[in-house]
């Protein structure tokens, strides 16, 4: 009964961010945000940074920021739709293509990290400019688009099965398997799992792997939605996965009370309508950055410290009532 309890009280806590956040924008712009369609825009467009978020966390964990992540996106997004441009090779090969590219590019990107040995934020901004570059040289104009039977996949229910079945995979990978255990061991402390029989090496390069299967898929999944890709300039493909790595921690304050593979889905569900709820305020978009980084910060404190609030208060009232049974 009480771990019943104890669940129910968890997934309450969970689903009540994002609630929280709807009526709050909903009552500040006046009601013009809340609506249904956008409610299912911010969700469809949740799907892709939740992608990168899943392909991110296991190096995250370990404390290597990957930049590159959205230039693996961007230019496996790029090079298939080039390809259907040129070629008009049909959408199972087109869906393979992109995905391919992603998980060359990104496994790729972890023999440059086992290779270099330097930091990995070093070796990711190298591996960045290098795909923007190859971005540039891959796109046909400033918007490189598609269209038809192309986007198929990023339609609903399509998106939405993609993106459960590479949900699942996670969470296989995450918490079932010696991988998921060995990345955990490592993101407590590497010289314990070292000593406790890890390969600290295997486990980062595998991270990488895993990294880009998932940033292949959302390479496909993302040009599918959207039906375009604007070509990266100056590390603008670095923009794409600053949300997803606020998700990341969001997902982690949230684990608490739920696994991390839906924590990570509803901090990216609470940015995206953090941002749209902003927009439908009027902000600028400097305005909109600066109120976000509050939200979010509010957000986060809260969720670290609610037990602590909770606890005090629980503590004052019982000392109120001993003090009350005294008198």
């Amino acid at each position: 009964m009480n771990t019943a309890s104890s669940k129910a009280k968890n997934a309450l806590v969970v689903i009540m961010l994002p609630v929280l956040v709807y009526v709050l924008f909903a009552v500040l712009s006046g009601g013009k945000f809340g609506k249904p369609a956008g409610i299912l825009m911010n969700f469809k467009q949740t799907l892709v940074p939740t992608l990168i978020s899943y392909a991110m966390c296991c190096n995250v964990l370990n404390n290597r920021m990957d930049l590159s992540a959205g230039a693996v996106v961007m230019l496996a997004s790029m090079f298939g739709a080039k390809v259907v441009y040129v070629h008009d090779i049909g959408l199972v090969p087109f869906v393979l293509l992109v995905i391919g590219t992603g998980i060359v590019l990104g496994v790729i990107s972890g023999i440059a990290y086992m290779l270099m040995r330097v930091p990995a934020i070093v070796t990711a901004l190298g591996i960045c400019m290098i795909y923007e570059t190859l971005s540039n040289l891959t796109s046909i104009s400033w918007v490189t688009a598609i269209s038809g039977e192309y986007t198929t996949l990023g339609r609903f229910p399509w998106c939405v099965i993609v993106f459960a079945i590479m949900a699942v995979i996670f969470y296989f990978i995450f918490n079932r398997t010696k991988f998921g255990y060995n990345v955990r061991a490592c993101a407590s402390s590497q010289q314990i799992a070292k000593a406790g029989g890890v390969n600290t090496k295997r486990t980062a390069f595998m991270c990488y792997v895993v990294s880009a299967v998932f940033l292949g898929v959302a390479a496909m999944l993302r040009i599918s939605i959207q039906g375009s890709i604007d070509t990266p300039m100056y590390m603008s493909s670095t923009n794409i996965i600053f949300n997803c790595l606020l998700g990341i921690y969001v997902g982690l304050a949230l684990e608490r009370y739920c696994n991390l593979v839906i924590g990570m889905f509803i901090g990216n569900f609470v940015l995206n309508m953090l941002t749209s709820g902003l927009m439908n305020m009027g902000l600028s978009s400097s305005l909109q950055d600066t109120a976000s980084g509050v939200f979010l910060l509010i957000i986060m404190i809260y969720t670290y410290n609610n037990d602590r609030v909770l606890d005090a208060l629980r503590a004052r009232k019982e000392k109120a009532e001993l003090m009350k049974t005294a008198a």
